[in-house]
């Protein structure tokens, strides 16, 4: 019996030690646990906090305001609302062009480079560097008599995608910069070649803004030059350009000027076209 007694109390005493050593560890985990807890609980206070506060600055920041409208193009912007063909709303359609035009060089801002609708006061700027390109580019070119050589360098030039819309502008901008001047003239009564008496007295052309707005921004975009655009950009470069029309063969109209009337000094190009949209250039 001593030895069981025996047995029972070194059995007793290593299990007591046994659980205060696993109460101990459980005690230090519990402890841990809550303490982790607790972090994680002022963790999330703090980024709730800061999450509320972030979404009221970006609310109010960013928050629409119902009484003013987001900006938008009067001219756009009428031509949507207006589309009528009543007096009033063909007047409403107008009225935006004069003010612009009303307002010095300013509405040239609405000046589009192909299918760039819109660059703002950077127009200026970039139609510089287009203008000043086709100077150098024409330059140089007529200071090269020989034929071969010539035709290399055209190669080069239309090789370039950009550089050619470059230059495609600066000659957009000449004609814009021509109808003008003629407009200019026909409102102190001097007399204006025919072509452009025919060229304001449509609609869609009745002054400079509404001619570039109406036709001269759609061209390397949506369309090519019309016929009285041809007319415009030969007296504007002062060349002579002969357009043969397949198409009209064998018919008075087979072979046109543009434009009509060209003087006999300016020099002459030659263009052939299947139906007065896509030109050809003939090498003879």
């Amino acid at each position: 019996s001593d030895q069981v007694h025996s047995w029972t109390l070194v059995t007793s005493q290593v299990l007591d030690t046994a659980w205060r050593i696993a109460k101990g560890s459980v005690m230090l985990a519990v402890s841990l646990l809550v303490a982790i807890l607790c972090y994680f609980r002022r963790l999330h206070l703090y980024l709730e906090h800061w999450l509320k506060w972030w979404i009221g600055y970006l609310q109010r920041k960013f928050k629409r305001n119902l009484s003013v409208e987001a900006e938008v193009d009067l001219l756009s912007y009428c031509a949507r609302e207006w589309k009528g063909e009543t007096p009033r709303a063909k007047l409403m359609r107008k009225l935006p062009e004069k003010l612009l035009f009303s307002q010095g060089c300013n509405w040239i801002q609405q000046y589009s480079f192909g299918p760039e609708k819109y660059t703002g006061s950077n127009v200026f700027g970039k139609l510089r560097k287009c203008v000043e390109l086709l100077k150098m580019q024409w330059t140089e070119f007529s200071g090269i008599k020989d034929y071969h050589k010539r035709g290399s360098m055209c190669n080069i030039l239309f090789s370039d995608v950009i550089l050619e819309h470059k230059l495609y502008e600066a000659l957009k901008f000449i004609m814009l910069y021509q109808v003008t001047e003629v407009y200019e003239q026909m409102k102190t009564n001097k007399i204006i070649p025919s072509l452009f008496r025919l060229l304001f007295s449509r609609e869609t052309s009745s002054d400079p803004l509404s001619f570039m707005m109406n036709h001269l921004n759609a061209v390397g975009d949506t369309c090519g030059l019309e016929q009285i655009d041809m007319f415009i950009l030969g007296y504007s470069l002062e060349v002579k350009i002969k357009v043969f029309r397949l198409f009209k063969f064998n018919s008075r109209d087979f072979a046109v000027w543009y434009p009509e009337e060209p003087l006999r000094e300016w020099p002459e190009i030659s263009l052939l076209t299947e139906n007065d949209r896509h030109y050809h250039i003939p090498v003879f």
